[in-house]
């Protein structure tokens, strides 16, 4: 019979094998976009009430007007940040795409 710390590292091994992170991924209707990943990773503190903005400056330019995509991801290790914390620390990483000029028609 295997021991109680046998068993406990088995456990712990398999759980760190399985662990992901997760992706939620927000899109345009006509997801065409002009830029690569721009990234930040953002601190939520006391269950949300001390929050941080993230701005897309590179997304204010006048060839590039807006958001074409935005991801919000967290991993194993900010998770368990948060459980750990209960709550009053949550990180999170925001990933986000421009979106290309729109076309122009006619002359000025």
């Amino acid at each position: 019979m295997k021991s109680f710390a046998q068993r406990s590292s088995a456990v712990i091994v398999v759980v760190l094998l399985i662990q992901g992170c997760y992706h939620v991924r927000i899109n345009t209707a006509h997801y065409d976009p002009s830029t690569n990943y721009e990234s930040k990773t953002v601190h939520t503190l006391f269950w949300g009430l001390v929050q941080e903005d993230v701005i897309a400056k590179n997304c204010d330019a006048l060839e590039v007007k807006g958001l074409d995509e935005v991801r919000v991801t967290t991993n194993y290790g900010y998770s368990l940040i948060t459980v750990l914390t209960l709550g009053i620390w949550c990180p999170t990483q925001i990933e986000w795409k421009c979106s290309k000029p729109c076309p122009r028609e006619g002359e000025l």
